[in-house]
């Protein structure tokens, strides 16, 4: 318990890689967690490695979300879903995926992240790259562990997930869905309507028209059409038909916590790391596309163009002026037998191609097909210590700001001020822990991070492990 802690502690103070925790003095690092000192890397990653083989981390995952979601619940209901690719630079036969920060093709796997409304990671599945359609069901299924049998859930997703699958997958779950509409947009059939909506403090007029349409292979959803200057800016499809369309424009716009989300935690947690590059390689069985079905695709390409130089050729032959009526009439029947030839050579190959499937298991078409797969053990038990870190440093921020009342720093002030920038000192005595820290700089910072210590104090928490309260306090300030 003490080790996981430590790691964890390790990412919150800003080390992306257990690699970087040698840069930490291991004699100041080990009290946060209730250690003498850190474990050099030669201790730490054996102990670490040992722990993920023998656990769950799905099921501790589960387990912390849980508490958190039962401590906290997400009142709104919504919760956020999308990919993230963490791209791969080894040697081992890792399959492509689309790498939206470099905008190109390129090898590792996806992680699929669920935030809560307000932003706390909450689950995340890993896999080959495969798309949101693909991932998200295997999402959705973790995070209906997380939150308990019976759960009202509102699932925001951007346009990777918006197909007919995936609404259908979320209605059989019983679980609402919201995202945005794929082009082309439709017509609207309703009038617009002009809204004053009241959002943080801030008015504006939002000018909307809302409709039930058909969507094909799923059926009714309801649609938002968000005008802007007169004209369609964006769509929004959803099955809930009860609640208010500026909750639920909010709610999709609230999406881009799930981008901050990544993003930051990408560059602070270090979610992007592989952690380990020990792989198992095993037979390719995804499925591919099958080069037989592409060369029957090319035999009805050629058969249709076959097709069309006959029938221009009877009718160039019936447009020319400089022929005799006697004379075309003894070159018709030859071109009519070409074009019955080539339209029964064109349905030929049309039914010849239909038993050919379009995509086949990379082992049927070549049997040395493999691929590498990472322990994702190893890596899936630090990802559930990185996203502990980041909840927590979530849930101190939001707490100091509701005395800072600084939207647009206090995420940075509690992660370089509080978190990585002050020094303190920690007591360990029988019957209580003290952590004694050093003032900011900032009175107003000061000010906020006394009210926020004197909130903690009141519940008192305790290290994983220790039944010890541990209270904080600050050194009177000097010059």
């Amino acid at each position: 318990m003490a080790l996981l802690t430590a790691v964890s502690m390790c990412f919150a103070l800003g080390a992306a890689t257990t690699e970087q925790f040698k840069h930490l003095a291991a004699a100041e690092a080990g009290p946060l967690a209730g250690l003498g000192a850190l474990p050099g890397l030669r201790v730490l990653r054996p102990e670490l490695a040992k722990i993920a083989d023998g656990t769950d981390p799905l099921k501790l995952q589960q387990m912390f979300a849980s508490a958190m979601l039962a401590a906290d619940p997400v009142i709104s209901r919504v919760y956020y879903v999308d990919d993230h690719f963490v791209p791969y630079t080894g040697a081992k036969p890792v399959a492509r995926g689309w790498n939206n920060k470099r905008g190109r093709a390129e090898r590792g796997h996806a992680d699929t992240h669920v935030t809560a409304h307000d932003g706390r990671a909450v689950c995340f599945v890993s896999g080959e790259p495969s798309g949101l359609s693909t991932t998200l069901p295997k999402a959705l299924a973790e995070l209906k562990k997380a939150a308990g049998p019976g759960a009202e859930i509102m699932l925001g997703f951007d346009r990777g997930g918006a197909y007919a699958q995936v609404f259908t997958h979320c209605r059989d779950q019983q679980v609402h869905w919201v995202t945005y509409r794929r082009a082309p947009l439709a017509v609207p059939a309703a009038l617009p309507v002009i809204t004053a909506v009241t959002y943080g403090g801030r008015t504006r007029d939002i000018t909307w028209a809302e409709e039930t349409v058909q969507l094909k292979d799923y059926g009714d959803a309801r649609q938002i059409t968000l005008f802007e200057h007169g004209r369609v800016a964006l769509q929004i499809l959803t099955s809930d038909t009860a609640a208010c369309p500026a909750d639920i424009l909010a709610w999709l716009k609230s999406r881009w916590r799930e981008e901050n989300f990544l993003r930051y935690a990408s560059e602070n947690y270090g979610i992007d790391k592989i952690c380990d590059y020990l792989a198992s390689i095993e037979t390719n069985t995804k499925l591919t596309r099958n080069p037989a079905r592409d060369q029957a695709n090319a035999a009805v390409r050629d058969a249709d163009k076959t097709l069309a130089a006959a029938e221009r050729g009877l009718a160039a032959l019936l447009a020319d002026p400089g022929l005799t009526p006697a004379a075309k009439n003894a070159r018709i029947p030859d071109l009519e037998k070409n074009i019955t030839r080539a339209r029964a050579a064109a349905a030929a190959a049309v039914t010849a191609r239909k038993p050919v499937p379009a995509k086949l298991p990379a082992s049927d078409i070549n049997p040395d097909a493999k691929t590498a797969l990472l322990r994702a053990g190893r890596r899936g038990l630090q990802m559930v210590l990185r996203l502990l870190a980041h909840n927590a440093e979530h849930w101190l921020s939001g707490h100091l700001n509701a005395y800072l009342r600084d939207d647009d720093e206090y995420r940075a002030i509690t992660r370089q001020t509080i978190i990585r920038g002050l020094a303190g000192t920690i007591t360990y005595a029988p019957a209580a822990i003290t952590v004694t820290l050093e003032q900011p700089a900032s009175r107003r910072v000061a000010r906020a991070l006394e009210l926020l210590l004197d909130e903690i104090n009141a519940d008192p928490p305790a290290i994983p492990g220790d039944t010890r309260p541990i209270n904080y306090q600050i050194t009177p300030h000097r010059i």
